[in-house]
């Protein structure tokens, strides 16, 4: 099993589009220590997420957390993985040696160019200027970084120069998520979808100089499409061992679902109630528009939404079919890097090897 720990609701920046409820909350030792052990059963290996707020906010627990599983190791044998999202502002080179030695892999937060236009200090300033030097020490110490950013209505027509700049600070893994909170109209969904139209030229530029990448709007499409109905089946059966622990203990489904008792599913020191368990998740399936969807085997929402909403499914259909086209292009062109990053299994595996012994 695999928990996030949201150790804390505090964080050191007031993004506008933050959904977390600010607030004293913190975890404890006791509740950390308690999921750590949670995610032990009936496995040999487990992971943990540290998020928040701004989880370094709770460097402490965060160490304290580590060392006591690396106890559990030792005596165990059990494996532990850990990863950690963070906005950068607190990393420094001490803990990214203790990342090193761990393993630990982190996300970083940003949105690039528009990093001040939502992404503030809690005093109104922006926080580019702060973050420059922690990407690329962030980098030097772990090449395959997660970069991650989110695109709010307001920064729609800044998407496809986020994911560049990225790219440009050297990020190889980058995600893209949409902020669905505000009013999404008609004219700013325009402009994400002409953004998606660039992204989709810098990842055809990119894939056919053989560089390797991965930018999740178009390589999660296209593994949709070659996965079929396994494709969110995969992706709830991964949501169902990868459970989130609010700072007192409870657990919930997804981050999204913290502190709404409808859908708590337990707590760290009882375990698990696997019957409220299931009955949360067949929830997933009650959302009636989708049925008879065309892409409802290929959508990030229909399984796991009851509620979906009319702009996630606007997103939808105007994303997958850029998706495909840019997909297909690379297919009639025979290109050894898409094919061979789509359609061996290995690919993964012999990328890194390969990029090691480069190094």
């Amino acid at each position: 099993m695999h928990l996030t720990l949201h150790l804390t609701n505090r964080c050191n920046l007031a993004c506008s589009y933050c959904f977390e409820t600010r607030g004293p909350e913190r975890m404890t030792k006791e509740v950390a220590y308690a999921a750590a052990q949670l995610g032990m059963q009936g496995t040999q290996r487990s992971g943990l997420l540290f998020y928040g707020g701004e989880p370094l906010l709770e460097r402490a627990l965060i160490e304290s957390t580590i060392a006591y599983t690396q106890r559990i190791k030792a005596k165990t044998g059990h494996t532990f993985y850990y990863k950690m999202t963070t906005n950068g502002l607190l990393l420094d080179e001490s803990f990214l040696q203790l990342a090193q030695e761990v393993n630990l892999t982190i996300g970083f937060s940003h949105d690039g160019p528009a990093q001040d236009d939502c992404r503030k200090l809690p005093n109104g300033d922006g926080s580019f200027a702060q973050l420059a030097s922690k990407i690329p020490l962030l980098l030097r110490y772990q090449p395959y970084a997660v970069g991650m950013c989110v695109v709010d209505p307001s920064t729609a027509h800044k998407a496809c120069d986020i994911v560049r700049y990225l790219y440009a600070q050297g990020f190889r893994y980058i995600t893209v998520g949409i902020n669905y909170s505000p009013r999404w109209t008609e004219e700013k969904l325009a402009i994400l979808q002409a953004e998606y139209e660039k992204m989709a030229a810098l990842y055809l530029k990119w894939t056919q100089a053989e560089q390797k990448f991965y930018l999740s709007p178009f390589d999660m499409k296209i593994l949709s499409h070659l996965k079929g109905e396994a494709y969110n089946a995969d992706r709830r059966r991964m949501a169902q061992n990868q459970l989130s622990v609010a700072p007192d203990g409870k657990l919930y489904p997804a981050s999204r679902m913290l502190w709404t008792p409808d859908v708590c599913i337990g707590d760290v020191f009882t375990g698990v109630d696997k019957t409220r368990q299931d009955e949360v998740y067949e929830q997933g399936d009650a959302a009636e528009p989708c049925k008879g969807c065309a892409l409802r085997t290929r959508c990030n929402y229909a399984y796991d939404n009851p509620d979906i909403s009319p702009v996630q499914c606007a997103h939808e259909r105007m994303l997958t079919p850029i998706a495909d086209q840019l997909a297909e292009r690379l297919f009639r062109e025979n290109n050894a890097l898409f094919l061979h990053k789509h359609y061996n299994e290995m690919y993964a595996v012999m990328s890194l090897v390969e990029d090691r012994g480069t190094v």
